[in-house]
């Protein structure tokens, strides 16, 4: 692994050309993907024409980004000593993302196959594709809020990576934190029963799904820290089995990916039957915090099923956010680890570094947050314009569909980033009125119009607004970092 004056130097000084062409790419790559269903029907030398455009400017870029890079290491003395980039290192990040990508790589292989099994079953009167949809669309939302008072709990222990500790102080929480957390399955379950007019038995087992993937995505809190890759995959390869092998049985899939995680906190699970309750105005703050969030992100999908009393093109619709969920995953993976290192450089030099190494963290972390934010955005423009592209010439999906949702679901997921960018500076209040602003506007929305293409392109012109309202906060707070970590860590005694 790099040490942190290796990784530091990755981050280079962006050149006036690179500067412009990351934004400039990410933009002709969003205009070409809302233009392509209209181009590849009357235009489609023209759409062949933008693309090849488009991936000259990505060659350039990334041109430049090399270029960059060695006058940096140059500059710094570093470049003999501490090479940038090697084989090595690329395929070792390649592997963990793959392996950070396997719910999604594996449920999309598996689900399609069990989806036919499943479609001849029932619960309570109401199909089981239908309340495991449900719970599908609900999960990926509740899980950011149930698992943010966990994250509270361990935090502490975060920054000594001693995995021993955090996981004895995670079974400690986990058993009260999941009691104090579950009731706000119920924010979900309300609107759900209120359109659905299930039976008891029917949302009884919807609720039911709800808490076993709760505790799932609960368990995987510890290893989602500990950034132990392996075992991720091994829990979803457990619950991909599961759905794979006996798709009817709905409570099975959670379970055993519960399971593989219970295996590696064995030497701890004594410390369950003496749980330790969080407090409850924080408990409430994390799940607050979470649920709007996350609401981002994932409301739209959940609004969407509700829209259409569970009615909905979802294979359309969940292709179309692929390049979203990617991108998304991509940044955790492979950018928010530099950031963690960067902003931990900065603070040992805020206790015991002159002034002018100070300034010279603060300045490299900015740039960190600057690319961090940039490469998350320009990964998933690119995907929406693949993605769209392969829509129009390969499939029998609403091309118009596909390019709206995925343009509103790459500016859902870039704002989310920097409302938890702006969480992460102490800016907690501003990120809630983002997300909130977020919340009423999308739900406002699927009230009032019928869903669809338009819907997407009304919602993607409100958050392009949204979008460019939380960058500029973003990159304002970030700009002079040192000062950002001095008040973040002033406020929170």
């Amino acid at each position: 692994m790099p040490s942190t004056a290796t990784r530091e130097i990755l981050v280079p000084r962006l050149s006036p050309t690179r500067s412009h062409l990351v934004p400039l790419i990410t933009t002709a790559a969003l205009v070409a993907t809302v233009l392509a269903p209209w181009l590849a029907a009357h235009h489609p030398r023209v759409l062949v024409a933008a693309v090849a455009a488009i991936a000259a400017l990505v060659v350039a870029a990334w041109l430049a980004r090399r270029s960059a890079a060695s006058d940096g290491a140059a500059s710094d003395g570093a470049a003999s000593a501490a090479p940038a980039v090697t084989v090595g290192s690329t395929l070792r990040s390649t592997v963990e993302l793959a392996l950070h990508l396997s719910p999604v790589l594996l449920l999309t292989v598996i689900f399609p196959i069990a989806s036919v099994r499943i479609s001849t079953a029932s619960v309570g009167g109401a199909d089981l594709s239908a309340l495991l949809l449900a719970s599908s669309l609900t999960v990926p939302w509740l899980s950011q809020a149930v698992c943010f008072p966990l994250y509270r709990a361990i935090g502490p222990l975060i920054s000594d990576g001693d995995r021993f500790q955090i996981a004895a102080r995670f079974c400690q929480v986990w058993p009260a934190t999941f009691i104090q957390s579950a009731p706000v399955i119920v924010v979900f379950a309300i609107p759900v029963q209120i359109v659905m007019r299930w039976s008891p038995a029917a949302l009884g087992t919807y609720v039911a799904l709800c808490l076993l993937h709760m505790a799932f995505v609960q368990s995987l809190v510890p290893t989602n820290v500990g950034r132990r890759r392996v075992l991720w995959a091994a829990a979803w390869v457990g619950y991909a089995a599961a759905l794979l092998l006996v798709p009817t049985w709905w409570f099975l899939p959670p379970l055993v990916g519960l399971a593989t995680q219970l295996v590696p906190l064995r030497a701890h699970l004594a410390r369950v039957g003496r749980p330790v309750w969080l407090d409850n105005r924080d408990l409430l703050s994390d799940l607050t915090r979470g649920v709007l969030l996350g609401g981002v992100l994932w409301s739209d999908k959940f609004f969407l099923y509700l829209r259409g009393s569970g009615q909905f093109d979802v294979s359309a619709t969940f292709f179309a956010m692929l390049p979203a969920v990617l991108a998304y995953n991509y940044y955790f993976v492979r950018l928010a680890p530099a950031f963690d290192t960067s902003v931990g450089s900065l603070r040992a030099a805020m206790e015991n570094s002159p002034y002018a190494v100070l300034a010279d963290r603060s300045s490299r972390l900015s740039r960190t947050v600057q690319a961090s934010i940039s490469q998350t955005a320009v990964i998933g423009a690119g995907l929406c314009l693949a993605i769209t592209v392969l829509v129009t010439q390969y499939t029998t999906y609403s091309a118009a569909l596909v390019a709206s949702v995925a343009v509103a679901s790459w500016l859902f997921m870039m704002t989310t980033v920097l409302c938890y960018k702006l969480d992460y500076a102490g800016k907690t209040g501003l990120a809630q009125v983002y997300s909130a602003a977020h919340l009423v506007v999308c739900g406002g929305a699927f009230l009032l119009l019928p869903a669809g293409a338009n819907l997407y392109g009304a919602l993607l012109a409100f958050e392009a607004l949204l979008f460019a309202a939380a960058l500029r906060s973003c990159l304002n707070h970030w700009r002079s970092a040192e000062y950002t970590l001095f008040w973040r860590h002033a406020t929170a005694w």
